[in-house]
């Protein structure tokens, strides 16, 4: 088991900037904040999910709506980041 989570960290760094890591990072740390959500999860991912249980809010829909500004369907695509 712990060679599948050494292996995912070498391919995340090679595939993944620093930068890019580290706004992932704050991203989940936001999530923990102003969602409740879990630390290994980004804001989008969180949002789909509720948007697909049926217990999204005024807030979530308007962040993803916004999100689709950067990428069409993120939060969709962001589901298990």
């Amino acid at each position: 088991m712990r060679d599948i989570f050494i292996e995912k960290f070498e391919k995340d760094i090679q595939n993944r900037s620093r930068a890019k890591r580290v706004l992932i990072a704050l991203d989940q740390l936001i999530n923990v904040l102003f969602w409740n959500g879990s630390q290994d999860e980004t804001v989008s991912s969180h949002i789909a999910r509720r948007i697909d249980s049926g217990k999204a809010n005024y807030i979530d829909v308007f962040v993803c709506k916004a999100l689709r500004l950067i990428e069409n369907k993120h939060c969709k695509k962001s589901i298990g980041e």
